[in-house]
């Protein structure tokens, strides 16, 4: 759906246009024109010649019942009805980690992350990924790559992220400018395994270390946000249990499992 505005420089009259979940839109300007409305629609500024446009691309506040766009108290049904499906929602990012076990090659694991119901701990975990923050504020890149599995509990969890730290010293640094940031929600359970999810030691010190499950965890409900779930490679996470995991539950690896590489997918 495209929305054309067109508009007098000179005026400072303002329009929100709340853009319900999962729809979009392009503006285009033309800075000296009269306003012409959408096909069908009629908008009218409060002030005449032209006005500025702010956007809630998340829609927020809420846009009114019936899924249309509101402009300046005005009611915009867009044409398309696809715009306010759910089915058209941006699909969540998918990313992976290329993961060796003793200094050979383990495969890869590939993890969607919950962007949908947890975007700001997906966002720290996308782009802890790629690298793309550089580095943070203790000198380390805010980068997974070449980090370690500091712990691995067979039937139980897989341990990374603290890339701050080593082997024995947990550490861990978000992207957004401290060290932690705050449980986002608990909308999501550890439901079983391949389940990711934030490790921290208490409430709101979330920062880059992360758990994956291997089994139903419920004492982690309400206490760890989970943001995300493997979607290939179970089968690298079973062999990373079984090739490093030691029976005494201690979580010490038997074995060195690093992210050899990491990245985004989609």
């Amino acid at each position: 759906m495209e929305i054309t505005f067109r508009f007098d420089e000179t005026d400072r009259a303002a329009v929100t246009i709340n853009v319900p979940s999962g729809g979009g839109f392009t503006v285009n300007f033309n800075p000296v024109a009269r306003l012409l409305p959408p096909s069908g629609s009629h908008v009218h500024p409060q002030a005449p010649g032209g006005f500025t446009i702010n956007v809630n691309p998340i829609g927020l506040p809420v846009p009114p019942a019936n899924g249309g766009l509101n402009v300046n108290g005005t009611d915009v049904h867009p044409e398309n009805p696809k715009l306010s499906d759910p089915s058209m929602k941006m699909a969540n990012p998918r990313v992976f980690f290329d993961m060796t076990v003793g200094g050979k090659p383990a495969g890869r694991i590939v993890m969607e992350l919950f962007a949908d119901t947890t975007p700001r701990t997906a966002e720290n975990f996308r782009a802890l990924c790629t690298g793309e923050k550089g580095i943070g504020k203790f000198g380390k890149p805010l980068h997974y790559k070449g980090t370690i599995f500091h712990k691995v509990f067979p039937n139980y969890t897989l341990c990374g992220g603290n890339i701050i730290g080593g082997r024995e010293e947990p550490g861990g640094e978000c992207i957004y400018g401290s060290r932690f940031f705050d449980d986002e929600n608990f909308i999501k359970t550890h439901s079983g395994p391949g389940i990711l999810t934030m490790w921290n030691c208490r409430e709101n010190t979330n920062g880059s270390e992360f758990m994956i499950c291997l089994r139903r965890i419920e004492e982690f409900d309400g206490g760890c946000v989970v943001f995300g779930q493997v979607v290939e490679g179970m089968d690298v996470i079973q062999n990373i249990e079984k090739e490093a995991g030691r029976p005494d539950h201690s979580g010490v690896p038997k074995k060195l499992v690093v992210i050899a590489d990491c990245g985004q997918i989609s």
